[in-house]
């Protein structure tokens, strides 16, 4: 993108990922596993809907910080 005195400036856009979209599948399998009902198996869907938001979201979040560490000052 180039300023107004002509010379170009980098900007940084993040590689394409699939971790968002499986931490939204997990905060999904939670909010699924919220509605009320008296079926046992509500509680399963939240427990793995915890744990595959708590992994992804981690490893979404360990990924975006190192790569702002990487980033050119």
């Amino acid at each position: 993108m180039p300023d107004h005195d002509g010379k170009g400036t980098d900007f940084h856009l993040p590689a394409p990922s699939a971790l968002p979209f499986a931490t939204a599948i997990g905060v999904m399998l939670i909010l699924g596993g919220l509605v009320p009902d008296a079926r046992l198996w509500r509680l399963a869907l939240v427990s793995i809907g915890i744990t595959v938001t708590t992994i992804f979201g981690a490893q979404w979040l360990r990924g975006a910080i190192a790569e702002y560490n990487d980033l050119p000052e």
